[in-house]
């Protein structure tokens, strides 16, 4: 049966979410919000002592993470029960519960150790960061005030808890390119928001930036991960060191109501 966490079941749930990348967005959410706030909510799933499934939600956003013993027919009775504006699975956890795929995604790991580049900024100007991502990646970000607002929040919330950095390229004084992580761990990172500004496309500056965030995250300690956004994208994280690990499945407005 599936329960609400409490604080005391964090470091079960945080150790049952290792070595995956959704797993770090769980274990992200859980180092970083805990219980503490109405909006963030974990549930987990267990026999004798042993996890099987957990979900995390914020903002009705919700991911899930199961084995292949957790109870599939509980696992979507539960998901349609409270209604979510979205889950992310990955594709095996998606198909043993019977959901309704949207959109499904390529999720890379790099492997091996990054190569020397040249090193990239460790900041900017968060709001040209934005901006470049949502020029750069479209569907990506709104390009509003409000949901800049949103964005800057949550990556200073993250970043204050250590589970958020970025690397970017500089042209005397113009950003050029960038790297984010999405969710960050002791042991593991995702990356996001790699964008390049149209005028440096094709220059190498992708290859660069992103490598140059993947050494500082390898020299941490973290496995590295990433989300292709498109089949040019994961032909890009391939050619400079990644390597696909599974599909991740999107799910829109899965409920009984």
């Amino acid at each position: 049966m599936l329960k609400l966490a409490e604080e005391k079941d964090l470091p079960r749930i945080i150790a049952f979410c290792g070595g995956s990348l959704l797993g770090t967005y769980l274990a992200c959410r859980a180092q970083c919000y805990g219980t503490a706030y109405d909006y963030v909510r974990f549930w987990y799933a267990s026999q004798d002592e042993t996890l099987h499934a957990v979900i995390g939600s914020i903002d009705g956003a919700a991911v899930l993470l199961a084995d292949a013993e957790a109870d599939s027919e509980e696992l979507q009775a539960f998901l349609r029960m409270q209604g979510f504006s979205s889950v992310m699975a990955n594709e095996e956890t998606a198909v043993r519960c019977g959901l309704a795929v949207t959109e499904r995604k390529t999720a890379f790991r790099f492997v091996g150790a990054a190569p020397q580049v040249e090193p990239a900024a460790q900041s900017a100007e968060m709001k040209e960061v934005y901006a470049l991502i949502a020029r750069s990646i479209p569907g990506s970000f709104d390009n509003t005030k409000e949901a800049y607002l949103r964005f800057l929040s949550d990556y200073t919330f993250r970043k204050n808890r250590h589970a958020a950095r970025m690397c970017a390229v500089l042209n005397n004084g113009v950003l050029q390119g960038c790297a984010l992580t999405a969710a960050e761990t002791r042991t593991a990172a995702v990356l996001s928001g790699v964008a390049v500004a149209a005028s440096a496309r094709k220059t190498g500056l992708g290859r660069r930036v992103v490598l140059s965030l993947v050494h500082t995250l390898q020299a941490a300690g973290k496995d590295v991960y990433v989300i292709a956004l498109n089949k040019s994208a994961e032909a890009f994280y391939q050619r400079i060191g990644f390597e696909k690990t599974e599909t991740i499945c999107y799910m829109e407005g899965i409920s009984d109501v």
